[in-house]
Parts: structure tokens; C-alpha cells; sequence
């Protein structure tokens, strides 16, 4: 589990998980562990999340059963009502999140391999990236991948 600011920069990761556990369990376990460090943004702000997750005090997630992704928007033509006008908007918000972890991706390609690392070390290589991410964002001001899409 991850966030990540719209300067396309990571604010906190959770690498503890295995893949398989849901997104909402994931967030509550999270939440219920101090030690985790977690921090729910004081309201009027919110977490942009997906559908793996509820709406809740802090996090906003699209409407079910409505168009979603901007690519379902671009081919269906422009929202049609409120609900899909609000996720036409989410979607917005989701893309440069979204390029965040492209970027991620594409600067680290260990993170799309299976490795053969220690198992009770592997959990640290995604943070580790996600620091030397955050580093470059910040101080590389020529950085070819650093427009959020």
C-alpha cells in the first residue's frame, strides 16, 4: 500500500502485505497499528483511492457501476450524469497517481521481476526505490520522467 502526492512524489509505503490480501483490510489493518505511522488527512482533504477501497472520513473512492477510467471516457464520449461527471474528474486525479508508480516501475525494473532475494528482506527493495524515486524528484530538475501525465 502506498500514497502518493500530486508532485508525483511517495508519502508513505506499506510493504508488509502479501499481493493477494485486499486493499480494504489492508487499509484498515494499517490504520488500527500505530506503529504503522499512518496519517489520515484532516478533513476537508481525502485520499483519492479505487474501488479495492470504501469511502470513509479521508478517503474518496468513484462510483461503482459508472464509467471509471479516462480511457472508458474517451471512448463513450463525455459523462452523461453526476455520478459519471465525478468519476470523469476522479479519473483526472487517478491519472497522475497512476504515472507515479509508471514511473516507479519503468526507473526500477526490479520491481517488475521476480526475485531471488532473502524473503525476509525482499520487502525493503520497494521502499528502497520508492526513496531513491523521491530523491530524484526532488533534486534532478532535468529528470526526463518527471511530468506527471
Amino acid at each position: 500500500m502506498a500514497t502518493c502526492s500530486f508532485d508525483m512524489q511517495f508519502t508513505y509505503i506499506n510493504t508488509r502485505w502479501e499481493g493477494s490480501v485486499a486493499d480494504s483490510r489492508m487499509l484498515t489493518e494499517t490504520l488500527r497499528d500505530p506503529e504503522n505511522q499512518f496519517v489520515v488527512p484532516p478533513n476537508p482533504k481525502y485520499y483519492v483511492v479505487d474501488f479495492g477501497y470504501s469511502n470513509m472520513q479521508g478517503f474518496l473512492a468513484p462510483f461503482r457501476g459508472q464509467k471509471y477510467h479516462i480511457q472508458q471516457f474517451r471512448n463513450g464520449g463525455q459523462p452523461t450524469e453526476p455520478q459519471e461527471l465525478f468519476n470523469y474528474y476522479y479519473s483526472s486525479l487517478r491519472n497522475c497517481i497512476e504515472g507515479c508508480f509508471g514511473v516507479l516501475k519503468a526507473r526500477f525494473k526490479i520491481l517488475k521481476l521476480v526475485t531471488n532475494y532473502w524473503m525476509p528482506r525482499q520487502w525493503l527493495i520497494p521502499i528502497a526505490c520508492c526513496v531513491i524515486h523521491n530523491l530524484i524528484k526532488m533534486y534532478a530538475r532535468d529528470d526526463p520522467m518527471s511530468i506527471c501525465p
